[in-house]
């Protein structure tokens, strides 16, 4: 058992060529931070940390893409073709979606309240990835960042 004494990874696979203005996106829209950014196997790989997490944006090799039966991981061919979707908790919805839209992201759902009476919102970034983004309800704890 792994308890208490983990961390957690991602790596977002997005089209060769947009390694740049996805990782910019995470900066300006949620205020990730880069870490290091380097190139292999003649992919681009930008580190990231968003809050306690770490995400590393690379490239998707084209090589893979055109040969499928070499399986994963590729990246979105379209906009919302992915098979997860990222939730963000943040202190301000309407200012997160403003600053996504103003960095290039697309709004997929407006900002609404939920069951939870929480302000919620969607947006894909330039890759196609979806954040799900929900405003930190009253009495809950702070997003750790």
């Amino acid at each position: 058992m792994i308890g208490s004494d983990f961390s957690l990874s991602l790596s977002l696979f997005v089209k060769q060529g947009l390694e740049r203005e996805t990782a910019d996106f995470y900066r300006a829209a949620f205020g990730a931070e880069e870490i290091n950014c380097y190139e292999m196997l003649r992919l681009l790989m930008i580190e990231m940390r968003l809050g306690p997490m770490g995400i590393t944006v690379c490239g998707s090799d084209p090589k893979r893409e055109a040969a499928p039966s070499h399986e994963g991981p590729f990246h979105p061919g379209t906009a919302g073709a992915v098979s997860a979707i990222f939730q963000l908790t943040v202190p301000d919805v309407k200012a997160v979606v403003s600053a996504a839209v103003e960095a290039g992201g697309i709004v997929r759902d407006e900002v609404q309240t939920d069951t939870r009476e929480r302000q919620v919102a969607s947006v894909f970034d330039p890759a196609g990835h979806i954040w799900v983004l929900i405003e930190q309800g009253q009495g809950e704890e702070e997003p750790v960042s």
